[in-house]
């Protein structure tokens, strides 16, 4: 099934960028075509495929873990990644509305819904109703609502458009307002999708995925639109952990492994492939913007990576000891070849990466040791031979929400309505810890701050901790090379393409 969706992706990009024969496509009326499930998921292709600019380089992901105090992007020693500072201003909170990689990050989501919009806007065009078509129109509007979910996490006001057919500006609309919409969306269509999690659905929106949006919806209502959900956030959390479709899996990295589709912890995941997927704009390329070049070959990748992303100090220092999740994300100390043998800098120097560095290697007049900053190894390197060199995503898949993220969710949601000796004792909350090489929470150690660095720690680099780091009132603190800030920081600035695209966004 992942090589069909890979395919249907691969359609997709292709119908999007030549310039094809209308004339071949008239002859196939679309009462005639959309008479099957099949059918109907091979157009909803577009929406879907827009997922895979995730893994991408410059991307919402990359923006937002750069804008924690989880990754940073120092001048590397060849002068590299300055940028006209636009790597420094995401991560120190000086983000100006013509800066790149923002609107890079708008871009995500806001072409995720003109997708989705397109998609929807030919589904309702046919007139037949069956259930096939109900349950793909259902998947759809419930993606274009976690793209909505995007958009106000970081922005909260967004353009709002849900049709191709208003040829207007769309009018900007507030977190309220969309907060109301999202929930509506999501609860009006999630009947109709999936229940159980077959591999026909990998990379589908199911009820699980749709569940879970909700939970991050409710799990963020207080600082969104001032109303606590936590109960809400609670029991939608419960509804999806008791039905048992998903589980933990037995080890951590084989979440992330180069095959990674068949873990019992996906719940939606963007399939990446080393032969579908291998343009700049829907491969999986976090290996490249974080190795230094010269361990490629070591590692037995065909590549010459880019020595860019870094894990930030203090984020290195924060974990427990013993807590083996900060060996499975982060490279650091002494490396070894693919084959487990030590690797050497120069004739002299073992390559022992050092994760510390001083804040002053931060910024255009000074940069980082060769062998200063932790690399990003979550993602397992693929060194498998698939690899054909230059710039080629890896095969391993990404997921947006897993199991983990859902226990964690549930647990917050029981420690904010004062519940703490029933959190401690949710079993897949120990197992969590317990697979990390840690001991379980007591009742009396399930403090929000321990919380906050148990998610932080167990979805490193996953996405989630820009929102985390808000709802646990972090985001405003000083860390690393960055500065306090003050509560205008919580919202990022609309792009200057964005706003001159529409005057509604001014």
């Amino acid at each position: 099934m992942k090589k069909i969706l890979y395919l249907i992706f691969c359609v997709a990009a292709l119908a999007a960028c030549t310039n094809l024969d209308e004339e071949i496509y008239s002859k196939i009326s679309k009462d005639n075509f959309f008479t099957t499930e099949d059918q109907f998921v091979k157009y909803s292709a577009r929406a879907y495929s827009s997922l895979q600019h995730w893994g991408t380089e410059k991307s919402l992901w990359t923006f937002n873990i750069q804008n924690t105090n989880e990754v940073c992007v120092p001048v590397n020693p060849n002068g590299g990644w300055w940028d006209d500072g636009r790597y420094n201003e995401v991560h120190v909170h000086s983000i100006p509305s013509s800066n790149r990689l923002l609107e890079m990050a708008w871009d995500y989501w806001s072409s995720g819904i003109t997708a989705c919009n397109d998609v929807l806007d030919m589904f309702e065009s046919v007139e037949k109703d069956f259930d096939a078509k109900n349950r793909v129109v259902a998947e759809v509007k419930v993606l274009r609502a976690y793209y909505f979910l995007c958009g106000i996490d970081g922005w909260g006001y967004v353009p709002f458009s849900i049709s191709k057919k208003d040829k207007s500006y769309p009018e900007k609309k507030d977190r309220a307002f969309m907060f109301d919409f999202i929930e509506k969306e999501i609860k009006d269509n999630i009947d109709y999708l999936q229940v159980e999690p077959t591999p026909a659905y990998y990379g589908r929106i199911t009820r699980g995925a749709a569940e879970a949006i909700l939970a991050k919806l409710y799990l963020n209502a207080e600082k969104w639109i001032g109303k606590p959900m936590w109960k809400e956030a609670e029991d939608v959390c419960h509804a999806l952990i008791s039905r048992g479709h998903y589980r933990l899996a037995e080890k951590y990295n084989d979440n992330f492994k180069v095959y990674n589709e068949t873990s019992p912890e996906q719940i939606f995941a963007i399939p990446y492939s080393t032969v579908y997927t291998t343009d700049d704009h829907h491969a999986f390329l976090i290996y490249m913007s974080t190795l230094p070049a010269d361990l490629c070959a070591p590692l037995g990748i065909p590549a010459k990576a880019w020595d860019g992303l870094c894990g930030e100090p203090d984020f290195l220092a924060s974990y427990e000891d013993g807590d083996t999740r900060k060996k499975d994300t982060w490279l650091f100390g002494q490396i070894y070849d693919k084959d487990g043998n030590p690797v050497m800098y120069d004739e002299n120097t073992p390559y022992v990466i050092d994760p510390d560095m001083p804040e002053s290697v931060y910024g255009k007049d000074s940069q980082r040791e060769a062998l200063q900053g932790a690399r990003i190894c979550k993602w397992t390197y693929q060194s498998d031979g698939r690899l054909t060199g230059g710039q080629v995503g890896q095969e391993n898949d990404f997921f947006l929400l897993r199991y983990a993220d859902v226990v964690l969710m549930y647990v917050e949601a029981l420690v904010r309505q004062n519940r703490a000796a029933e959190a401690a004792e949710v079993a897949d909350f120990k197992a969590i810890r317990t697979r990390a090489g840690l001991k379980p929470f007591t009742a009396g150690q399930l403090t929000l701050d321990n919380l906050y660095w148990e998610r932080a720690h167990e979805l490193a680099i996953e996405g989630w901790q820009r929102q985390d780091m808000i709802r646990f009132d972090k985001y405003l603190e000083a860390w690393w090379a960055k500065p306090a800030k003050d509560a205008s920081d919580l919202l990022l600035p609309i792009p200057k393409t964005a706003a001159a695209a529409n005057p509604n966004l001014k």
